[in-house]
């Protein structure tokens, strides 16, 4: 079944990405940005069609840029925006494609911010093709980041390719798809690639995130091409929700996976299209994104889906559809259709200004060299005094953000900033309140050894304690929904002893899973545990522990925060 071409222009990605419910924890200096899914009229997108409300009525001072190579729009603030806010941006009717066809309605999302700025410095998580591969001579390049960037500066100047042996440039085309986080190089002369070559590919420090950070250094890979074009068309290897499935909660993401990487920028609300299956030609208001790791392309409806009703969801072949790197077309139409319930799946635990913090303590910090971690550190009530054990007090060296503390008797490089911390425990303490809370729905009992256990999206919880014995592997299966969300909770407490590992598939992701206690949380030396920790009392990451999260404690019997040469990364969204 065909779909129709759409001749309005739409929104079709966004960050912060327009979500149900918000995204929180947004950071203060970041840049907001439109993608839209065809060509759009540069002078059209100004600020007086793309606007910033921080809060609702206020209005912030910004500049306005639109990428045509990315059919990108985006608003730079004048500066910082308020801390733990709930901001409002909107395109308006104003905006109009190259045609000078208006958008047909306003386009409005919102998000909250958290408590500090971004100065993390965005990393290249994925390259294709990778390091070393074979690839066909038709290939085009992808570099996927670690965070949103700022797509105008993802361009034939910082995204460059040549030829290993004698450093003959290749010309190309660079876009950048927000919502996938991928930069992507097209060969244009020579196209395609000559065979049995070998080729470096280097995206240089030019590139910047939204906040304005830098890479700390170049991305350099080299690949080399075969005897052949890629003609292997991709196809829909999985969907979820699966076909003719009824009861599906209303507010559901849609998702498709597929058999290779895809081209980002073929991704677009053309392409993947969700209706109500009585209603074809009017299909929800959504965005799409694209994790590259996974190959899975999502769309996200901007409000509920409405209950028990038919839905039609579309992934588009043909010419004029979704394609692989190598530019091959989808062969035919991706259909199916599932029933919704009346209930909603389970949302993210909402963090706040608690969300850029990889430890948020209450009594002390102990760290013992040598750590890794990645996101801010703070400690409230209790002084900066309490904040110890890291190598070298004058830098933080170990830290890749922020310390905070509510003093001057800390860390030389802590900042002081009692309010921030403050806001940020009050989170931490709502956060843990709602994780644990009855309006979590039903939960799914839980044995005290989750060894060798898969779990599905949902809610778990055990009376006692949660163990993951040593060596176990608790394996938590999204079932190609990287939206899913994992809550996992213990009256009382949660150990994951020496080598036990937490192991994420089916598109699963860290930034969804959390885990709260009513005690203590221990993981053991070299464990490796994913998503956030929410305690009541103390949380230990034993020698060589590592955490894929953030460890947050919270409330009058909260107790130390430990970490013994352990690392901490804050997921990305």
């Amino acid at each position: 079944m065909g779909q129709l071409v759409r001749l309005a222009p739409s929104v079709t990605a966004t960050a912060p990405l327009a979500r149900n419910p918000v995204v929180t924890g947004v950071a203060t200096n970041t840049r907001i940005t439109a993608t839209f899914n065809k060509p759009m009229s540069p002078t059209s997108l100004n600020t007086n069609t793309l606007t910033l409300q921080c809060p609702a009525g206020v209005n912030i001072g910004s500049s306005v840029g639109y990428d045509v190579a990315s059919r990108v729009a985006t608003l730079t603030p004048a500066a910082n925006l308020p801390a733990g806010t709930r901001c409002t941006a909107t395109v308006t009717t104003g905006a109009q494609d190259a045609n000078g066809i208006a958008l047909p309605a306003n386009f409005t999302w919102a998000f909250v911010t958290g408590s500090s700025s971004d100065i993390t410095r965005p990393t290249v998580t994925q390259q294709v093709p990778a390091q070393g591969a074979v690839a066909a001579t038709n290939t085009q390049l992808s570099a996927t980041f670690s965070e949103e960037m700022t797509p105008s500066s993802l361009n034939a100047l910082s995204f460059t390719l040549k030829t290993t042996t004698d450093n003959t440039p290749i010309q190309g085309t660079v876009s950048y798809a927000v919502g996938a986080r991928t930069a992507t190089f097209v060969p244009t002369n020579p196209a395609p690639l000559p065979i049995n070559t070998s080729f470096t590919a280097t995206v240089s420090t030019a590139a910047t995130d939204l906040a304005g950070n830098a890479m700390l250094a170049p991305k350099v890979w080299t690949f080399s091409t075969a005897l052949s074009l890629d003609t292997t068309p991709p196809t829909v290897s999985l969907v979820n929700p699966d076909n003719n499935i009824s009861g599906v909660c209303i507010n559901k993401t849609v998702n498709a996976t597929f058999s290779e990487f895809m081209a980002p920028s073929s991704l677009t609300i053309n392409t993947l299209t969700l209706a109500p299956s009585s209603s074809l030609n009017t299909p929800v208001t959504a965005v799409i994104t694209y994790d590259a790791q996974t190959r899975i392309a999502s769309i996200n409806p901007s409000t509920n889906l409405t209950t028990s009703t038919a839905y039609t969801a579309t992934v588009l072949g043909g010419a004029q559809g979704a394609k692989d790197l190598a530019g091959n077309a989808l062969q035919a139409d991706k259909v199916w259709r599932f029933t919704t319930g009346v209930g909603e799946c389970q949302t993210p635990v909402a963090l706040g200004s608690a969300t850029n913090f990889a430890i948020l303590a209450s009594a002390a910090i102990t760290n013992i060299p040598t750590s890794l971690i990645t996101g801010d550190v703070g400690l409230t009530p209790d002084t900066g005094a309490n904040i110890t054990g890291f190598s070298d007090p004058l830098t933080c060296p170990e830290v890749v953000g922020r310390i905070y503390a509510v003093n001057s008797s800390g860390p030389t490089c802590a900042l002081v900033d009692a309010l921030l911390l403050s806001n940020a425990k009050t989170d931490a303490l709502a956060a843990f309140t709602n994780a644990t809370g009855t309006a979590r729905g039903t939960p799914t009992s839980i044995s005290t050894n989750l060894e060798g256990l898969t779990f599905y999206p949902g809610l778990y919880e055990s009376l006692t304690t949660i163990d993951l014995s040593a060596g176990g592997i608790l394996t938590l299966d999204a079932q190609g929904d990287p939206n899913a969300v994992f809550v996992i909770r213990s009256a009382t407490t949660i150990n994951a002893l020496s080598t036990s590992q937490v192991v994420l598939s089916g598109g699963a992701k860290a930034s969804n899973v959390f885990w709260s206690a009513g005690s203590a949380i221990t993981l053991g030396v070299n464990s490796v545990m994913k998503g956030s920790l929410l305690a009541s009392t103390a949380i230990t990451l034993q020698t060589g522990a590592q955490l894929e999260g953030r460890a947050l404690n919270q409330g009058a019997a909260a107790a130390a925060i430990t970490c013994d040469a352990c690392t901490i990364t804050v997921p990305s969204p």
